[in-house]
């Protein structure tokens, strides 16, 4: 009797050893389910493109997104950030931003119109838009070559 109850205990504690082996083994599997690092988001903008040359004269563009939920979050011409839009509520379907080098117009929630005015000066100018969705941040580059 006493032979049955250790083998009855031994073969408990093995039940139980490999109950826990394969739970540590599942749980770990579970937690290496993204190959992403903590805090990066893939593209949920998806711009059609993201780099755009003009030459001298005024031009425009339209941009189209996949995503609909994204905002500027900044804009530059030639490493100059100092534009103010936070007076415009960019997370909107329609908005206008008009300066005097250049326009930048969503007409809906997947398109960005872009036209820039002529540049007279011989330099070249780059305007950068920088666009935001949630942590995921993406721009758009218009270069634009000088007369």
């Amino acid at each position: 009797m006493i032979k049955y109850l250790l083998l009855n205990k031994i073969d408990d504690m093995k039940s139980k050893l490999i109950f826990e082996i394969i739970s540590i083994l599942f749980l770990s599997l579970l937690s290496c389910e993204s190959n992403n690092p903590d805090g990066k988001w893939e593209d949920n903008i998806k711009l059609s493109t993201k780099e755009v040359s003009f030459s001298a004269q005024s031009d425009a563009v339209i941009i189209t997104t996949e995503g609909t939920s994204w905002w500027i979050n900044g804009i530059g011409m030639n490493d100059d950030w100092s534009y103010d839009i936070s007076g415009i509520d960019t997370m909107q379907d329609n908005f206008l931003i008009e300066e005097p080098e250049f326009t930048i117009e969503r007409k809906n929630a997947k398109e960005i119109h872009i036209s820039m005015t002529e540049n007279q000066s011989a330099i070249e100018r780059t305007l950068t838009i920088g666009l935001q969705a949630g942590n995921y941040f993406d721009g758009i580059k218009i270069i634009q070559s000088g007369n």
